[in-house]
């Protein structure tokens, strides 16, 4: 009887509170038929995947934009690599034109930029030391052409 009572306690209580966020910001906005909401300071979300799938849990995620080529964009994704991801302390970039400038831009998952620079291939890297554990959002536009690749990159300790 006395399991019955919470397990009966929990239900009610959980229909009653069902899709509630606490967080230290947020807003939602409408407008044109289309809402917009966001919080900042979400106390629990996960995000899990390996290369062709990606989970999410947790009411708002964070903005993660991707180029996802189609027949059509094909020719604006740029064949290059990153690695090692996770890293340590650096990234390395392989492929690209050897004699080309590239624009690196390092975005944090809340949207931060954290770093934008120019570099010729010869110094086509990026020093991670600087940045806390986490997963950041790393875009390599070549100069020339205008192609790009987005790469999610994992800076871990040892």
């Amino acid at each position: 009887m006395k399991y019955y009572l919470v397990f009966t306690f929990f239900i009610i209580s959980h229909l009653s509170n069902s899709q509630e966020v606490i967080s230290s910001a947020g807003k939602t906005s409408e407008a044109g038929g289309m809402i917009l909401s966001w919080t900042i300071g979400e106390g629990v979300i996960s995000t899990l995947g390996n290369d062709d799938t990606e989970i999410t849990q947790g009411f708002h995620q964070p903005l993660i934009v991707d180029v996802i080529p189609t027949s059509l964009e094909k020719g604006l994704l740029l064949e290059i690599k990153a690695f090692p991801n996770p890293t340590l302390d650096k990234v390395m970039f392989e492929g690209g034109d050897p004699v080309g400038t590239y624009h690196i831009r390092v975005v944090d998952k809340l949207g931060r930029v954290l770093e934008q620079k120019t570099v010729p291939f010869s110094d086509l890297t990026l020093e991670m030391k600087k940045y806390n554990n986490g997963s950041y959002i790393v875009e390599v536009i070549e100069d020339k052409s205008g192609r790009r690749k987005i790469f999610n990159i994992v800076k871990s300790q040892r």
